[in-house]
């Protein structure tokens, strides 16, 4: 399930692009290098999942915890109460599943974007404003340096923010259904 807009060629004919055809010119792809360290990266990470997305979340809510509200489920509590619950990490998970889907496919672009396009359905469903997403980021590579150790350098920084900040194109392209 996707957005499908109709554009008219230079004749009037219908022509069906995704949405993202005209929008994306300036969203960075990564190179092969690149998507061969993600993917590096992801082999060691993929075994601490639980504890970076948790990590993750305690640091964005901790530095902004205005944002605990845009999480229906999380409304009314403190950050030591969701990791008491076990809330946090469920939500965690959830989203660390979804990155993992996005790297196993980052040589299937439409697949891909397809996962995240859903994702973003799911979010207009939930009322989370778009303008939040970019917030979780920083915090996500914060978490996840540690776990790459002496070998996170500065080429890792830039894949991982291209990788990313293409998932939350895709996402935001899939609010706008």
């Amino acid at each position: 399930m996707g957005c499908v807009s109709v554009k008219l060629d230079k004749n009037n004919k219908s022509k069906k692009d995704s949405p993202s055809t005209d929008t994306n010119q300036n969203l960075e792809t990564l190179t092969t290098e690149q998507k061969t360290l993600i993917r590096n990266n992801w082999q060691v990470l993929k075994c601490h999942v639980a504890n970076i997305g948790v990590i993750t979340y305690v640091s964005m809510f901790e530095n902004r915890p205005e944002l605990i509200h845009i999480f229906a489920s999380f409304k009314g509590r403190d950050v030591s109460e969701l990791e008491q619950t076990g809330l946090l990490r469920q939500h965690a998970l959830r989203v660390m599943a979804t990155i993992d889907k996005c790297i196993t496919r980052l040589d299937e672009p439409a697949n891909m974007q397809n996962i995240l396009k859903e994702v973003g359905i799911h979010h207009v469903r939930y009322k989370v404003p778009a303008e939040y997403l970019e917030d979780i980021l920083p915090h996500f590579l914060s978490a996840i340096k540690p776990h790459i150790g002496d070998e996170w350098n500065e080429q890792s920084t830039k894949a991982w923010t291209i990788f990313l900040s293409i998932v939350v194109y895709y996402i935001k392209d899939g609010m706008k259904c």
